[in-house]
C-alpha cells in the first residue's frame, strides 16, 4: 500500500531546479536509501515529504492520517535540558504538559496539567518516550549540554519516534557515529515497523538496511530495488545509455544548424516543417541538463619524506584522570595508508594530534621523520572561515594557486572541484556539509604535502567524491593517516588499521576493516575453544577425581557432568551458525521477518548455553 506519492513532481529553488516532473511511490514497510550528488536536493526533497517546502507544481498523494517525522543532517545546537525535557518538547501538546508537570510550581496549574494529562491519555506518551531513550540507551536526567555529537543525533532521533511516525526521514544519520552505533542503528532500522527513508553514502550502512535505493539526479528520480553494487551497475547503464542518445541528439542539431546557415529558403512550404523541428530541437537542447562531471585533482607532492614518517614509543595520554592513550608503540613508515577506528570519545583524534604536535604526552615519545610537510583534514572544518569566500578561504586574497609549480587561476581550480563560478564569492558558511568538505579537500590538494592526515573527511560526502578521494588516496605517494567510521572507506584505503579497543589499549592489524572483523572473529573463535577444552579438561579431572570419591557425586551426576562439554559445545556451534546467518544482508529483504524469528532462536540458544554452564559449575563444585 503507498503511504505517499509524488506525480509529475516540480520545484525551483533560486536558480536551482530541484524536482523536474519527478516521480516517486513510497510503499509501507520499505527500508529505502536516499543518494545523489551533493548539493541536488536531497535535503529538501525530505522537506517536501514531511510538508515543510511546497511544490511549485505537481501533485502530492499522502495516505489519510500519515504521519511523517524527520531527522535533520545537524541537529539544532542550542538545545538545553535534559534528554527527557527535551523530547517532551518535540511530542506535541501532551509532550509540552509533560515538561510542564516537572517545572510549574504552582499548584493550581500543577492540578490543571495534571487532569489533561489524564484525559488525553498522556501516561502512555509519558512510557513511551521512556521507553524509547532506554531503546537509544539515552539516561532520561542526561544534560544535552553534556552530549557528544553522536548522542545529539540519537536524542534528535528519538524526538522522531516518539511522534511514532509511519514514515520516518532521515538525513545523513550516520555522520558523527562511531561504528558499534552505526551497527546499532542499523540493527534498529531493520527492526523497525514503519517506513525508512534514509539519505546516506555510506555504502555498508545502504547495503544492510535498504530493500530499494533512490537516486535524485538532476530533478529525477530513479528506483533501484537493489543492493550498492547492483545499482552501480544499473546506474552506469543508464547514464551510458544517456550518453549515446545525447550524441547521436548533437550530431542531428549539428546537421541541422549546417542546413539552415547554407541560406536555403526556410519559407517554402517544404522546407517549413523541418525550421519548426530545428526549432524543437534547439529548445530540447537547452532545457537538457548535463551530469556534472568528476572532480579533477592533481596532486601537489612534496619532496619525499624520510623512510620513517612517525616512531611512537610507549606513549601514554590521559585527561581528567582516565586513560586514553596506554602504552602505545608503532612505526609509520613512507606510504603508509593508516585507517583509525573506534568508538566516539576513545581518543582517535588526541592521537592524531599528539602525532602533529598539539597535544603533550604524559610519558613516551613520538620522533618525527625527516623532511615531512604535513596537510590536515579536521573533522569540525576548523581550517574554513566561514565568513570569508570560497576563492579567499583557497587562495588567501591571490587570484592564483601553485600545484606543482605551475599557476592555475582560482577560477579553473575550484571548477575541477565542482564549484561553479558564480559561487566563488559566496561566503562559505552557506555551503552545504558535503560542499564545505569538498572545499576542506580542494584547500589541502592547493598545499604541497607528503603526510595527509585526514579526520573523518567523508562526512557528508557524495558517491562520486567518495570514490575520488579513495582513488587519491590510493595513487598518493606520501604517507596517510585517516580516522574514519565508513567501514567499506576503511576497506578500500586501508594497509593498516589502528583499533581503538577501549581504557587506551590500541591493536594494530595489518589491512582494512575486513581483516579487523576477521581478526576479532578469530580472537573470539580461540577464546570460546579455550573456554570449551577447560571446561573437558576440568569435567575429564573430576570424573577421575569422583572415581576416587564416589560419595561427592551419583553415578548419574557423573554421567551427566562428562557429557555436558560436548552439550555446550554442540549449542556454541548452533549459536555461532545463526550469527552467520544474521551477519548475511540478504536475510533482511523480506522486512526483517526471518531475521526477527533467528533472534528469538538465538535467545533460548543462550539461554540454554548459560543454564548448562551454571549446572556444570554446580556439579564441578560437588565434585570437589
Amino acid at each position: 500500500m503507498s503511504l505517499i506519492n509524488l506525480v509529475e513532481a516540480n520545484l525551483q529553488i533560486g536558480q536551482d531546479h530541484i524536482l523536474q516532473n519527478a516521480s516517486l511511490s513510497i510503499e509501507e514497510g520499505q527500508k529505502l536509501c536516499l543518494v545523489g550528488r551533493n548539493g541536488t536536493g536531497k535535503s529538501t526533497l525530505l522537506k517536501v515529504l514531511d510538508g515543510s517546502v511546497h511544490l511549485d507544481s505537481g501533485r502530492i498523494i499522502k495516505q489519510q492520517g500519515l504521519v511523517v517525522a524527520r531527522l535533520m543532517q545537524d541537529p539544532p545546537l542550542d538545545i538545553t535540558g535534559n534528554a527527557y525535557d527535551v523530547v517532551c518538547q518535540h511530542a506535541g501538546q501532551i509532550g509540552t504538559m509533560l515538561y510542564a508537570l516537572k517545572h510549574e510550581t504552582d499548584e493550581q496549574k500543577l492540578h490543571d496539567i495534571n487532569n489533561y494529562i489524564e484525559t488525553h491519555n498522556g501516561w502512555e506518551l509519558h512510557a513511551h518516550i521512556q521507553k524509547t531513550l532506554n531503546l537509544l540507551k539515552i539516561a532520561e536526567d542526561q544534560n544535552v549540554e553534556d552530549l557528544s555529537g553522536g548522542m545529539r543525533r540519537k536524542l534528535a532521533l528519538a524526538s522522531c519516534l516518539v511522534l511514532q511516525p509511519h514514515l520516518l526521514l532521515l538525513d545523513e544519520p550516520t555522520n558523527h557515529l562511531d561504528i558499534d552505533s552505526i551497527i546499532e542503528l542499523e540493527d534498529f532500522i531493520k527492526s523497525y515497523k514503519g517506513t525508512v527513508l534514509v539519505i546516506s553514502h555510506d555504502r555498508a550502512f545502504c547495503d544492510s538496511i535498504s530493500t530499494c535505493i533512490i537516486e535524485l539526479d538532476r530533478g529525477k528520480l530513479y528506483s533501484y530495488p537493489y543492493k550498492f553494487d547492483k545499482y552501480i551497475e544499473y546506474r552506469n547503464e543508464r547514464l551510458r545509455t544517456e550518453e549515446i542518445a545525447n550524441k547521436n541528439f548533437d550530431k542531428e542539431l549539428a546537421l541541422a544548424e549546417a542546413w539552415i546557415r547554407r541560406g536555403v529558403k526556410a519559407r517554402l512550404a517544404r522546407n517549413e516543417g523541418r525550421v519548426r523541428n530545428l526549432k524543437q530541437m534547439r529548445e530540447q537542447r537547452a532545457a537538457r541538463r548535463d551530469r556534472l562531471g568528476k572532480i579533477k585533482v592533481t596532486q601537489n607532492n612534496a619532496q619525499r619524506s624520510g623512510e620513517i614518517v612517525f616512531e611512537l614509543d610507549n606513549i601514554n595520554i590521559s585527561f581528567a584522570g582516565t586513560k586514553i592513550i596506554d602504552n602505545f608503540s608503532a612505526t609509520i613508515m613512507r606510504q603508509d595508508k593508516i585507517g583509525i577506528i573506534g568508538k566516539n570519545g576513545c581518543g582517535k583524534t588526541t592521537l592524531v594530534k599528539a602525532l602533529l604536535g598539539l597535544i603533550n604526552l604524559d610519558s613516551g615519545t613520538i620522533k618525527q621523520g625527516s623532511n615531512l610537510h604535513i596537510q590536515y583534514f579536521s573533522q569540525y572544518q576548523e581550517h574554513l572561515d566561514l565568513d570569508k569566500s570560497l576563492a579567499d578561504n583557497i587562495a588567501d586574497g591571490k587570484k592564483e594557486v601553485l600545484i606543482n609549480g605551475r599557476a592555475i587561476h582560482i577560477v579553473s581550480y575550484l571548477k575541477d572541484f565542482l564549484f561553479d563560478t558564480r559561487r566563488l564569492n559566496q561566503k562559505v558558511k552557506t555551503l552545504s556539509g558535503g560542499e564545505k568538505n569538498r572545499l576542506m579537500l580542494a584547500k589541502i590538494f592547493a598545499v604541497p604535502s607528503n603526510v595527509l592526515i585526514l579526520d573523518e573527511p567523508t562526512n557528508d560526502l557524495d558517491l562520486e567524491t567518495l570514490e575520488l578521494l579513495e582513488e587519491l588516496i590510493f595513487e598518493y605517494k606520501g604517507t596517510v593517516i585517516v580516522i574514519s567510521h565508513d567501514r567499506s572507506f576503511i576497506d578500500k584505503i586501508a594497509t593498516e588499521t589502528y583499533v581503538f579497543e577501549g581504557n587506551g589499549k590500541i591493536e594494530s592489524i595489518v589491512g582494512g576493516y575486513k581483516e579487523v572483523l576477521y581478526y576479532y572473529k578469530h580472537k573470539q573463535q580461540q577464546k570460546q575453544e579455550l573456554k570449551i577444552n577447560e571446561a573437558k579438561a576440568n569435567a575429564n579431572n573430576s570424573v577421575s577425581k569422583s572415581n576416587k570419591d564416589s560419595n561427592k557425586l551419583t553415578f548419574t551426576q557423573k554421567h551427566e557432568l562428562a557429557q555436558l562439554p560436548q552439550k555446550i559445545d554442540e549449542l556454541e556451534d548452533k549459536l555461532a551458525s545463526i550469527d552467520n546467518l544474521l551477519a548475511d544482508a540478504d536475510l533482511y529483504k523480506d522486512g526483517g521477518q526471518n531475521a526477527a524469528q533467528l533472534m528469538q532462536e538465538r535467545q533460548i540458544l543462550q539461554e540454554q548455553i548459560d543454564a548448562l554452564y551454571a549446572r556444570f559449575e554446580e556439579l564441578m563444585e560437588k565434585s570437589e
